[in-house]
């Protein structure tokens, strides 16, 4: 069942990473950003060259994140909680739980794609971490 765990919260993990590459790789806000703004927001925007640098970074910055917190979460899996350890089991259910958890807050205003996958992301994890617990923390019961 920890394997099953493990693979599950690893998939999880690995969308923090497709999405910190994506965010990386295209650097600039995404077509359900500019559905959120509107369109007088996005003029702003273009007719401030100094705002969509800043936009710019957010987005790469925001990327960085997401594809340090998913390699380093996968290593953690990987090297820690399929070895049954504890400390991995409180690592990936701070770790997943910050990065899921907030996402899905933050994305909520602006609906659509991105809260969905997130609260999906995060169902998903809720799931996976109970398994877990009921392997890592079976022999202290």
């Amino acid at each position: 069942m920890l394997r099953v765990a493990s693979t599950i919260l690893v998939v999880v993990a690995l969308f923090a990473v497709i999405i910190g590459i994506v965010y990386m790789a295209k650097g600039t806000l995404m077509p359900y950003h500019e559905d959120f703004l509107g369109e007088s927001a996005m003029q702003a925007i273009a007719e401030h060259p100094t705002l969509a640098a800043l936009a710019t970074i957010f987005i790469r910055l925001t990327g960085t994140l997401f594809l340090s917190a998913g390699i380093l979460l996968v290593a953690v899996i990987h090297y820690g909680l399929k070895k049954n350890e504890r400390w991995a089991w409180w690592a990936t259910l701070i770790g997943m739980g910050v990065v899921n958890g907030a996402t899905a807050a933050i994305t909520r205003p602006v609906g659509g794609f991105p809260w969905t996958l997130a609260m999906i992301l995060l169902v998903v994890f809720l799931f996976a971490i109970g398994l877990a617990a009921r392997v890592v923390f079976k022999k202290a019961a």
